[in-house]
């Protein structure tokens, strides 16, 4: 059987949004045509409450690899999910993978195995979607997932690794936590493609962060369960030309040179290519910070302008830290509100659900009805 594995559309990304649909759609079409079980991996898009532009979008998509499907002779809905980070919803809530599944496009196998059966080959797709990071650990011991005898096993997550990180942190599950018995591990989350070691992964199908990790072919995975191999397929995709430039002492005229001509190289190369300049060092003395401005040049080309700004730098390396962690803001609140609820008397139900009622304002807006209720009853 030849399955086919998709990870990180990000379907609706704001910033490439064009490229988040046109270069998922082609994965998925391409995919609907050369495999007979089609998995995406997580992240299928950028929010857990994206536009209805965007569910549209994506409907029509999956629709048409659906209508693939069918014309090839492979009926039901040969498409399984699980859904991300960026998707994730807190427990109770319908988050849009759930939703398309309910819609009938795709089968969600988080914390479950399906038994996928065509010409006498079974393949069993088991799974976990994401869970925060400090809680991986343990949710890949209580999954209820389960080999298959007798069928090809595949086990598939999005979360992050030690193995992928450069500095394995250790807050990260290792390939050693991973549940045995598996033929073959896929894993999302990661953008940078992963291939040669135990856990497979693609990369994304669209550029997001603009990140040095980011550089290379975009694509998709199809892989062939009889042989036991898997092949890369890449599709059509803005190169992402990323480069940083250390400057000593240099004076105003000398950094406007250097990245005009930086990018102009960039360009020259492909014309549509993502442009990503960023700029250190210090300053000649007797100049300041402001002193250092560039020309626009317009869309596709980014700017991180940290020439002679410690703190400014210091900032930077926080926040790239925090990316390279995957950890978001949500994350690290929900982290720190779980730990100081250990050992309370704490009674209100699941804490990222009642933090996600915080955040859209439902908690606080059925507290005071209920306190309203309660002042009409005395």
């Amino acid at each position: 059987m030849k399955a086919a594995f998709i990870t990180d559309t990000h379907f609706g990304y704001r910033r490439f949004e064009s490229d988040a649909l046109s270069q998922g759609g082609e994965a998925i079409l391409a995919a609907a045509r050369e495999s007979d079980l089609l998995i995406l991996g997580g992240d299928n898009f950028d929010t857990p409450l994206p536009r209805m532009e965007t569910l549209a979008e994506v409907t029509k998509i999956l629709r048409q690899a659906l209508e693939i499907f069918h014309t090839r002779g492979i009926i039901g809905v040969p498409i399984f999910a699980i859904h991300g980070n960026h998707d994730r919803r807190a427990k109770g809530y319908v988050h849009p993978t759930e939703l398309l599944a309910q819609g009938g496009f795709v089968r969600n196998f988080h914390n479950q195995t399906i038994v996928y059966e065509l010409n006498g080959e079974k393949v069993a797709v088991s799974g976990m979607g994401s869970v925060p990071e400090d809680l991986a650990r343990e949710g890949l011991k209580s999954i209820a997932c389960k080999p298959v005898q007798g069928a090809f096993n595949i086990f598939v997550l999005h979360q992050s690794f030690q193995e992928f990180d450069v500095s394995r942190n250790e807050q990260y599950i290792s390939f050693d936590d991973l549940p045995e018995g598996y033929d073959l591990y896929l894993c999302g989350h990661v953008h940078k493609q992963n291939l040669s070691g135990k856990v497979k992964n693609p990369g994304s199908t669209v550029v997001t962060q603009l990140r040095e990790d980011e550089i290379g072919q975009r694509g998709w995975l199809l892989i062939d369960t009889k042989a036991k191999i898997q092949e890369f397929r890449p599709i059509k995709s803005r190169e992402l030309y990323h480069k940083v430039i250390e400057f000593e002492g240099a004076t105003p005229d000398e950094f406007r040179q250097r990245i005009i001509a930086e990018v102009n190289s960039a360009r020259a190369s492909s014309a549509s290519s993502l442009v990503k300049i960023v700029a250190k060092g210090s300053l000649a003395p007797g100049f300041h910070p402001s002193d250092f401005r560039l020309p626009e040049f317009g869309e596709n080309v980014f700017l991180d302008n940290s020439i002679g700004s410690e703190s400014l730098r210091e900032r930077i390396a926080k926040i790239k830290l925090t990316r390279e962690q995957k950890r978001g803001t949500k994350e690290l609140a929900m982290q720190i509100l779980r730990k100081k609820l250990e050992g309370t008397a704490y009674s209100l139900g699941d804490p990222e659900k009642v933090f996600e009622s915080l955040l859209d304002g439902s908690f606080l807006k059925g507290a005071r009805e209920r306190i309203e209720k309660g002042a009409q009853q005395l």
